[in-house]
């Protein structure tokens, strides 16, 4: 019994202490929708043009701080694939230089993420093993990952990230697996059907 009341202060103290519970580290389906339908609304025809297609725009990286219960921003890629595509094609680049960004979650604000990229790396064997060996593919690509966020510039260190899938199915067949959906509206009016999956 004694130990078992040392257990529940010890998990007392910790919680008073910035701790965050497991349980509120959750970031499900709800809080998803508002913000990528926002996304979709700010950014749908300039960033890209086809919602929950791998080609072009199905995923999302949430950023988490360390001690956040909720994620600070979600780190989006636009225009996945259009380095494959020919230039003017339906999957090729809009604007080349805008397929990252940054929504902040307590607003829903959507910026650039190329503003809080690094502009130098620090240097140690791992740093340097990435500026060689997975930086220069990156950057030909324009792709900016979390790593190369400046912390200073973000305002916070990520500490943890996943990454949530979205891939558009027919929003009139029923599901085929316990993946959630979500839906999202283009600015037509014509809703897109999301299957998630978070890697």
């Amino acid at each position: 019994m004694t130990k078992l009341l040392v257990l529940v202060l010890s998990l007392v103290v910790l919680s008073s202490k910035g701790a965050v519970p497991q349980t509120a580290l959750s970031f499900g389906p709800a809080e998803l929708q508002p913000l990528l339908q926002r996304f979709v609304d700010a950014e749908y025809g300039k960033a890209f043009r086809h919602l929950g297609d791998e080609r072009d725009f199905d995923h999302g990286h949430v950023l988490m701080a360390q001690g956040n219960a909720r994620p600070v921003a979600i780190l989006y890629h636009t225009q996945e694939l259009a380095h494959r595509e020919a230039p003017g094609s339906d999957f090729g680049f809009l604007p080349s230089k805008e397929r990252n960004w940054l929504q902040w979650t307590d607003t829903g604000q959507v910026e650039n993420a190329s503003a809080y990229e690094r502009r130098s790396y620090p240097s140690s064997a791992s740093w340097d093993w990435f500026k060689a060996r997975e930086l220069p593919a990156l950057s030909a690509r324009g792709t900016i990952t979390d790593v190369m966020l400046d912390p200073a510039r973000l305002g916070f260190e990520p500490a943890s990230t996943r990454q949530w899938t979205f891939t558009a199915v027919s929003c009139s067949e029923p599901a085929e697996n316990s993946r959630p959906r979500i839906s999202v509206r283009l600015p037509n009016g014509q809703p897109v059907c999301l299957s998630l999956e978070v890697l």
